[in-house]
C-alpha cells in the first residue's frame, strides 16, 4: 500500500514538472513587459501592436505594469508599442519592443532593463526620450544596444582568457 502511494507521488510531480515545463522552457512565448515608474499621480497609456495584432489600450498607474505576451510561431511578426504620459498625455513615444523584454516607461524617458550585462549589475539603460522623432529614438535604441553586445563580447573574451589559463596552469603547460 505504502509504495502504490509512493508511486502515486512520484508520478504526480513528474507530471506537474512537465506540464511546467511545456508551458514555460519549451514554448515559443516570451513575456514582454511594460513597466510604469513615472512619478505618483502619472499615468501611462499603452497601446501595442504587431503586423497581424492589436492588443487595445492600457491604462498604467504609478509602479503599474502590462504584460505582452509575444508568441515567436510568426518570425516575420514584430510588436511595437505606443506610449502616452505627462499632462493630458501629451508625451509620447512609439518603439519596437522586440529588442527587449523589460521596458521601463519613466519621466525622462524609456529604459531598457534586460540588456544581459546591465541586468547582471542591477540598471537599466535609457533608450528613447519623450517626443523625439522615431528616426532618432530608433538610432539611439540601436546604439544602446549595440553597446550591450561590444560589452558582453569583451566580458565572453575575458572569460575565455582566462579559462584557457586555468586549463594550462591545470595541465601544467
Amino acid at each position: 500500500m505504502r509504495s502504490i502511494n509512493r508511486l502515486s507521488i512520484i508520478l504526480f510531480v513528474f507530471a506537474f514538472g512537465l506540464t511546467m515545463m511545456s508551458n514555460t522552457a519549451l514554448s515559443d512565448t516570451s513575456a514582454i513587459w511594460i513597466r510604469n515608474l513615472l512619478h505618483e499621480k502619472n499615468d501611462l497609456i499603452v497601446h501595442c501592436k504587431s503586423t497581424r495584432r492589436d492588443m487595445g489600450y492600457h491604462r498604467l498607474h504609478p509602479t503599474g505594469s502590462y504584460n505582452l505576451l509575444n508568441d515567436f510561431d510568426d518570425s516575420d511578426e514584430f510588436f511595437w508599442c505606443h506610449l502616452w504620459q505627462g499632462p493630458n498625455f501629451k508625451h509620447h513615444q512609439v518603439f519596437n519592443v522586440d529588442y527587449g523584454n523589460v521596458w521601463e516607461a519613466r519621466e525622462d524617458g524609456i529604459y531598457l532593463s534586460d540588456i544581459q550585462f546591465f541586468r547582471n549589475l542591477g540598471q537599466s539603460v535609457f533608450v528613447y526620450g519623450w517626443d523625439v522623432p522615431l528616426s532618432r529614438a530608433s538610432s539611439l535604441g540601436s546604439s544602446c544596444i549595440s553597446l550591450s553586445l561590444l560589452v558582453s563580447s569583451f566580458k565572453f573574451i575575458f572569460f575565455i582568457m582566462n579559462f584557457g589559463n586555468l586549463i594550462f596552469s591545470c595541465v601544467g603547460i
